[in-house]
């Protein structure tokens, strides 16, 4: 499977490269709703009343910045839609495995647990990475500026959603060509490491989870991605390709 969203579960993923409009379609309707989703959570206060009803003391997210939300609010959106089109732009642009309708809805639903995880965490006064000591005037530079981890999540987001995603652009360029077919690439990115494009989803996903609720959240979250993907997912790939 070229792509970690498909590696999510290996169970319902299928390996076969032929069109599938409806899975696909399905696949980038989830992943698009669920950027709607986070900043809906936040614009309409929904994961403060979530906050609230579960006993917790919420932090502002609806302000005067862009999107209607504070600069806080606004960069965890951005984190939201830049994974969303991430995402998207795999599935239309790369992606030649058929997706059936079942992936499709197991992995947009395993986005959106994670992602709302991190929204819910973002506004919980006791775990937000959010500064607390800046002015109602504050903008996005002076909150990555005031918060190491928001600015340390937001690093390894870029980097880990550039390095997914020019991995796989590479790859299908160099798949593309017919003298390629059926060759395994280890240039590029991929000269650095077997399954870089693991490595990537892993950064930008305990980054994501940083700049939402610190380094102790941030770190879990890789971990858990580290483990799953080094016990389960590349054994699995390995296997398929030792078959072919």
């Amino acid at each position: 499977m070229s792509d970690t969203t498909q590696g999510q579960d290996w169970s319902l993923a299928s390996r076969e490269k032929r069109p599938s409009p409806l899975g696909s379609t399905l696949f980038v309707g989830l992943r698009a709703a669920d950027a709607v989703l986070q900043y809906s959570l936040l614009r309409q206060g929904w994961a403060h009343e979530a906050v609230n009803m579960l006993g917790g003391t919420a932090v502002p997210s609806v302000g005067a910045g862009p999107l209607g939300l504070t600069p806080y609010g606004t960069i965890l959106t951005s984190l939201a839609i830049g994974a969303s089109l991430k995402h998207v732009i795999w599935k239309i642009l790369i992606g030649e495995q058929e997706m059936k309708p079942a992936a499709a809805f197991a992995i947009g639903l395993f986005n959106t647990v994670f992602n709302s995880t991190n929204t819910l965490l973002s506004v919980w006064a006791w775990s937000s990475a959010a500064p607390t000591n800046l002015p109602p005037s504050a903008s996005i530079t002076d909150v990555l500026l005031s918060s190491p981890w928001v600015l340390t999540g937001c690093a390894l987001f870029g980097v880990g959603i550039a390095t997914e995603l020019g991995a796989e652009v590479d790859r299908m360029r160099f798949k593309a060509k017919p003298e390629n077919k059926g060759k395994p690439y280890g240039g590029g990115l991929w000269s650095l490491a077997t399954n870089i494009n693991y490595g990537g989803y892993t950064l930008w996903r305990a980054g994501y989870a940083m700049a939402a609720a610190g380094p102790a959240w941030g770190l879990a979250i890789g971990t858990f991605f580290f483990y799953d993907f080094t016990s389960r997912a590349i054994p699995v790939l390995d296997r398929y390709c030792s078959e072919k």
